[in-house]
């Protein structure tokens, strides 16, 4: 299964970690304990190889085993010498149970006083003798338990500082991809100047971060320049259109235009629209740019809902279409209340120019998530899912022919104010009609 997440692949990352510290203290543990025994076991054969030095008789080899234990006041040896038919001849241990010859490992079951664990070793002499040495591999009582927690702790404590660096490692790499998706949310709200803090420290996450904020620095470049040519080109075009329209309308009122007079009156018209066109390109360069922010007050959603419907009531009247404000809760969002009402009234327009006469259009406000939600929704022709993004888009007309009031600008104004007021919106299928959701974020 892919991990899908730093923290799914810190906690996978720990856990092999700390199989792995396991699976390593075991090894040492049991390397530890073969040490010894080899370490017993070889004292053993040297021990035994003395004894039995020159092949002795029995009688001999009962002296030799006497004379060794009157020399070891310790008796950290054992022996045993057994005749062939298992009498005991010689030594200060007794085995109630058989060992196998040569070296085996020996326990608590032998029931030898003071011995946990142990070697022994069995040599069969000619004749059919049998000669046993005992030694114990754990020379303290309960030592094995405390080898096992002094592994236990040296192991723990390194697994715990590894878990507690990865962990700190794992935070120190999420703070850094927070600190980039901080700034990308900011640009994406509108704020071109965001930036990735650079700490200084350097390394290559601050090589990251600078090569991020260089490329902020030429997207801004590249978006101050367009919407420098853009606003000079709207403002340069509105002029000279303004004074058109003014000497348009001044001809159209002379008694000698009395016979073109309807003509004139068409043009002043669409100088009209076009000096209307140039205005909503500038209102959407002037939302972008995100200085209306310092006007954000808290609105109530329900009152504005109220007020943009009583004032587009007679419009809606005069266009046959049926304007229902639905019962909502009281919503307080923060904002700018021109740029709302703005937007409503937009969307009423919208959903009035495209629909026929009769259509039904309910306004409405609702709690969604942590989100309040303004909708527009008609019972009209609605817009085909593929058409949706291009309707958002400037100038993105859905009629080929172009017949119908508007420019394609009104979505996108919309659209600028929602993203200025860290909003979305949505563009959805009413079954039938279209509902156009408008989500703002709540404050307390």
């Amino acid at each position: 299964m892919p991990l899908r997440s730093l923290r799914a692949m810190v906690i996978a990352f720990i856990a092999m970690l700390s199989l792995a510290t396991l699976l390593t203290a075991a090894a040492v543990y049991f390397a530890l304990m073969g040490a010894i025994d080899v370490q017993v076991d070889k004292r053993l054969e040297r021990e035994a190889a003395e004894l039995l030095e020159g092949n002795p008789p029995v009688a001999q080899l009962v002296e030799r085993i006497a004379g060794e234990m009157r020399r070891r006041d310790s008796a950290d040896i054992g022996f045993l010498l057994r005749a062939p038919d298992g009498k005991h001849l010689a030594g200060n241990i007794v085995l109630p149970a058989p060992v196998p010859p040569g070296i085996s490992t020996i326990g608590k079951e032998q029931g030898i006083a003071g011995l946990t664990r142990g070697q022994a070793l069995l040599t069969r002499l000619p004749g059919g003798a049998a000669l046993t040495l005992v030694a114990e591999s754990e020379p303290i009582e309960h030592h094995d338990a405390q080898r096992l927690r002094i592994l236990a702790a040296g192991f723990g404590t390194i697994l715990l500082l590894l878990i507690a660096g990865t962990w700190a490692l794992s935070r120190a790499i999420t703070a850094r991809i927070d600190r980039l998706r901080t700034t990308a949310e900011s640009i994406v709200d509108g704020d071109m100047q965001a930036r990735v803090p650079i700490d200084g420290l350097g390394g290559p996450f601050e090589r990251q971060a600078e090569a991020f904020n260089h490329m902020l620095d030429r997207i801004d470049a590249l978006m101050v320049s367009l919407t420098g040519i853009s606003n000079d080109i709207a403002h340069d075009l509105r002029t000279p259109l303004a004074r058109l329209h003014g000497r348009i309308q001044a001809l159209a009122v002379r008694p000698e235009a009395e016979a073109v007079r309807g003509e004139i009156e068409a043009l002043a018209a669409q100088n009209g629209e076009i000096l209307q066109m140039f205005a909503a390109i500038l209102r959407i360069t002037e939302v972008e740019g995100g200085d209306r922010r310092a006007l954000f007050a808290r609105i109530d959603l329900g009152d504005l809902i109220e007020e943009a419907g009583a004032a587009l009531d007679p419009v809606i009247e005069e266009s046959g279409h049926v304007l229902t404000i639905a019962p909502g809760e009281p919503l307080a969002v923060e904002g700018d209340a021109r740029l709302l009402a703005q937007a409503l009234v937009n969307l009423i327009e919208n959903a009035v120019n495209h629909t026929p006469p009769g259509t039904r259009i309910t306004l409405g406000v609702r709690r969604h998530g942590d989100l309040a939600r303004l909708t527009v929704r008609d019972d009209g022709p609605g817009i085909p899912e593929e058409a949706r993004t291009h309707a958002l888009r400037r100038f993105g007309r859905l009629e080929a022919s172009r017949n119908r009031p508007g420019h394609g600008l009104g979505l996108p104004l919309v659209q600028a104010i929602a993203r200025l007021h860290h909003g979305t919106l949505e563009l959805a299928d009413a079954a039938p009609g279209l509902a156009v959701h408008l989500d703002l974020p709540l404050v307390p």
